[in-house]
């Protein structure tokens, strides 16, 4: 039997979502949950930090959000950095709501962890398809993609993340014995 797409589902935000991933090749990944409103980065430093530092670093990026937020005169609903780590890398989350979310944040967090992490912090090979180099135009791209994943007709989890040069977007169903689809 076929069901059809959500409009969220659509190439439309599948392409959005893409090219905010193209657009900043510090981000690891993206995955958002509907359920909960919320979005999380996901970016990958090339140390094994330990808790102290990741707790620390988690802290920075805190209070530079919420400085942000000051001057608009909101607060986050839910703003928290964790970390896994790897024998070589560790991969550091940060898990922001949609409400507060902003493309400005998100270019202030590449700023953080380039600033705090240098060359370590491990950026995906530049894609084949370039980008709009009109900042304008990229600024643009960057807010239809996190309207995309605000949509409120967004009923399914979403997961873009990097592999070597491509981008692939999985919709992960939720329920029990739930597949996720893949699309790039």
């Amino acid at each position: 039997m076929h069901t059809p797409r959500s409009a969220f589902e659509s190439n439309d935000t599948v392409n959005r979502v893409v090219s905010l991933l193209i657009r900043f090749p510090e981000i690891h990944s993206i995955r958002s949950s509907p359920a909960d409103e919320s979005l999380t980065l996901s970016y990958a430093v090339g140390l094994r930090l330990d808790r102290c530092a990741i707790r620390a670093f988690g802290d920075c990026v805190g209070e530079h959000v919420g400085a942000i937020l000051e001057l608009r005169g909101e607060t986050p609903a839910k703003i928290s950095v964790t970390g896994e780590r790897d024998a070589n890398v560790t991969f550091l989350h940060v898990s922001r709501d949609f409400g507060t979310f902003t493309r400005e944040e998100l270019e202030l967090q590449v700023a953080l962890f380039g600033d705090r992490f240098g060359a370590s912090l491990v950026k995906n090979p530049a894609s084949d398809d370039a980008l709009d180099d009109d900042p304008a135009d990229r600024d643009e791209l960057v807010e239809a993609a996190l309207d995309a994943l605000r949509d409120p007709s967004q009923r399914k989890r979403l997961v873009g993340f990097r592999e070597e040069k491509r981008v692939l977007v999985y919709f992960v169903h939720s329920g029990k014995g739930a597949k996720a689809r893949a699309r790039s």
